[in-house]
C-alpha cells in the first residue's frame, strides 16, 4: 500500500536528534548538503529514505501513517514540531485555472473552452509604440537608473525556455526538482513568462520594454512539471538549495487554494522566517481563486504565512484583479502585504507552444504581479547592498502607494512603486 509524503518541521538538527527520529519512524536521513546534480532529493526520498532540508530544519518522508507522526509529536522528548501532508501547487494564473474548471466542471466545459480560445488566441494590444509595457510604466520604472545589477533572483516555476532570442546569450545557472524534467526548457511557458517580467530587457518586435531588473542574475528552479503541477517537497527543496546558494529574492508564482478561517501552514510560516534569517526574501502569488465582486476568496499558501510577502494583482484601470485573492483571513494570518501589475502583461514566451506564433504573449494573473515585486526588490538591494531581507521588505512596503477606493485587505500597503 502506498503511503503518503509528509513535510515535517524539527526543533533542532542535533545528531542525536536525527539519531532518535531515524530510529522512531524507521527511516534513513540524508542531509541535503550531500545533494548533487548525481544526487538529487527526489531520487533519495522512498520508503526506507528520507531527506533533511539543513538550511530549514525541514525533513520530507513517506515511510510512514499519520499515527506515527502524531505520537512523535506529542511525545516532548522528540524533536518533530509540527508535520502537514504534502500539497500540489499550481501556476498561479488565469489559464492554469481555467484548466482546472475544466476538468472539475463538465457542464461548463463548452463555455470554458471557449474562453480558453480566446485567451490563448487574442492578440497583443497593438497600441502606438511606447517606452514601456503598462506595468513597468505603473511602478514608475523610468524614475531609476538601477536595473538589478550582480543581484541573484531565483524564480521558481515551470523552467525557462533558455532558447528563446531573449535569453539565449544569458549566463543563468538552475536546476530542476521535477524528476525528468530539464530546468532549461519550458513547453509550459509561464516559467518563461514570469522570468521574462523579472529579467526581461526589450522586446525584439517592437522595441519596447516590458522586463524590469534586466541586469540581474537570473536563477532558475523548476518545482512545477511541464503540465503545471508541483508538490510541497519539490518547492521545500529548490528554497533550501536557494539559501544555500545565498540566493537574495526567491520569486513564487504558485498558489494552492486554502478556506476561509483556515490558518496558514506552520510549516511555510517557519521556512519564509528561516529564509529571512539567512538574508533570503521570499514573494509569493497570493492567488486567483477569486471571482469578484461578488466572491474574493482568502490568500492561497505559502503566500498567507505570515513570513511571506503576499502580493495581489491590479489592471491598467488601477482597479484590483477579478480573480485576485483577497486578505480575509487577518486573525489566522494571509493578509496581503503590496498590489502589482497583474492584467493582460506581455512577457517572454517560448515560440510555438500552444500554438503561439509569437516569442511574446499577454497574460493574466497574481502570477505576472509577483515578479514585478521581486524584479522591483532586486532594484532595492542594489542600491542599499547592506540592507537586510526584512529592512527589504520594509522599504517595498513603505515606497508602495495606496489606491483610491480599493481596500487594504485587497492590495495590502498598495501599489509597489520604483
Amino acid at each position: 500500500m502506498k503511503k503518503d509524503r509528509y513535510i515535517v518541521l524539527l526543533e533542532d538538527q542535533q545528531t542525536n536528534s536525527l539519531k532518535k527520529i531515524e530510529k522512531e519512524l524507521e527511516v534513513s536521513i540524508t542531509s541535503s548538503e550531500y545533494l548533487s546534480k548525481e544526487n538529487r532529493s527526489y531520487e533519495v526520498i522512498d520508503e526506507d529514505n528520507g531527506v533533511l532540508y539543513k538550511n530549514l530544519g525541514v525533513l520530507v518522508v513517506e515511510n510512514m501513517d499519520e499515527a506515527q507522526l502524531k505520537s512523535a509529536v506529542k511525545n516532548d522528548s522528540n524533536p518533530i514540531v509540527y508535520f502537514e501532508k504534502e500539497k500540489e501547487f499550481f501556476p498561479a494564473d488565469e489559464l492554469a485555472l481555467i484548466n482546472e474548471l475544466k476538468k472539475q466542471s463538465v457542464e461548463l466545459a463548452d463555455k470554458i473552452t471557449e474562453l480558453e480560445k480566446y485567451i490563448i488566441n487574442k492578440p497583443l494590444p497593438q497600441k502606438p509604440l511606447v517606452e514601456m509595457e503598462w506595468g513597468l510604466k505603473a511602478i514608475g520604472l523610468g524614475n531609476t537608473l538601477y536595473t538589478g545589477k550582480g543581484v541573484d533572483i531565483c524564480v521558481l516555476d515551470t523552467g525557462l525556455e533558455i532558447s528563446h532570442p531573449d535569453f539565449l546569450s544569458r549566463d543563468i545557472e538552475g536546476k530542476s526538482f521535477i524528476d525528468g524534467e530539464d530546468w532549461n526548457r519550458d513547453p509550459n511557458g509561464h516559467g518563461t513568462h514570469c522570468a521574462g517580467v523579472v529579467s526581461g530587457n526589450i522586446r525584439s518586435d517592437n522595441g519596447k520594454r516590458y522586463g524590469i531588473a534586466k541586469d540581474c542574475n537570473l536563477k532558475i528552479a523548476k518545482v512545477l512539471s511541464d503540465n503545471g503541477k508541483g508538490t510541497t517537497s519539490s518547492v521545500i527543496d529548490a528554497i533550501d538549495w536557494a539559501i544555500t546558494k545565498k540566493f537574495r529574492i526567491l520569486s513564487l508564482s504558485l498558489a494552492s487554494p486554502v478556506k476561509l478561517n483556515e490558518t496558514p501552514s506552520l510549516l511555510f510560516e517557519t521556512v519564509g522566517a528561516r529564509a529571512l534569517e539567512n538574508n533570503c526574501l521570499i514573494i509569493a502569488a497570493a492567488g486567483n481563486d477569486s471571482s469578484r465582486p461578488s466572491i474574493p476568496l482568502p490568500v492561497s499558501s505559502p503566500a498567507n504565512a505570515q513570513s511571506i510577502m503576499a502580493v495581489a494583482a491590479i489592471d491598467g484601470q488601477m482597479k484590483i484583479a477579478k480573480f485576485s485573492n483577497a486578505g480575509l483571513n487577518p486573525t489566522t494570518g494571509g493578509s496581503v502585504n503590496v498590489c502589482a501589475p497583474g492584467v493582460d502583461i506581455i512577457s517572454a514566451y517560448p515560440k510555438n507552444t500552444k500554438n503561439k506564433t509569437s516569442n511574446y504573449y499577454a497574460m493574466s494573473g497574481t502570477s505576472m504581479a509577483t515578479p514585478h515585486v521581486s524584479a522591483l526588490a532586486a532594484l532595492y538591494v542594489e542600491q542599499f547592498p547592506n540592507k537586510s531581507a526584512k529592512e527589504i521588505w520594509e522599504l517595498i512596503e513603505t515606497k508602495a502607494k495606496p489606491i483610491e477606493g480599493i481596500k487594504y485587505r485587497d492590495i495590502g500597503s498598495g501599489l509597489i512603486q520604483v
